[in-house]
């Protein structure tokens, strides 16, 4: 089965999570990103990206591999921003059949919205069977994110 694992990572939570279960389960890794970059400045990159999700926005993106529709399955990983996946997933789930290959989803939250994002990614994603809401590296709850991102894997291989 040919596998891979993509993602939008602005700040890396995503992007190491990303990298290591690529390796881990063999699949090959691809980082989405958009042409026009955020902002540098945190305040700026908060109300850019808030309101970008909050309003469902498709930026225009690079990284999504030409040959998306070679793969049988596909695991998503994803910031959250206001309560739902970053803008630049937006994106990469415009297509149906991107939509109907992946199978697993990770999350990462630096306040608690895991939940409601993976709800609506749910809604989304008919071939969904596998999650796991992560906390930001700087959250209290992040020392848990090792062995929940470990069982996940385990899940997914």
């Amino acid at each position: 089965m040919k596998r891979a694992v993509i993602y939008y990572s602005l700040t890396s939570n995503t992007k190491e999570a990303a990298e290591s279960i690529a390796k881990q389960i063999g699949a090959e890794l691809y980082r989405i990103e958009t042409v026009k970059p955020m902002p540098v400045e945190k305040e700026k990159q908060m109300l850019v990206g808030g309101m970008q999700a909050t309003f469902g926005m498709k930026p225009k993106v690079k990284g999504i591999p030409e040959q998306i529709d070679t793969f049988d399955e596909l695991i998503l990983g994803t910031p959250i921003w206001a309560g739902k996946n970053a803008p630049a997933i937006n994106t990469l789930l415009k297509s149906k059949d991107v939509k109907n290959k992946i199978t697993a989803v990770f999350t990462f939250s630096g306040g608690g919205d895991n939940d409601s994002c993976i709800q609506r990614l749910q809604k989304k994603l008919p071939n969904l069977k596998y999650t796991v809401a992560l906390a930001d590296r700087q959250n209290e709850l992040a020392s848990v994110n090792a062995d929940k991102l470990a069982s996940f894997v385990d899940k997914i291989k």
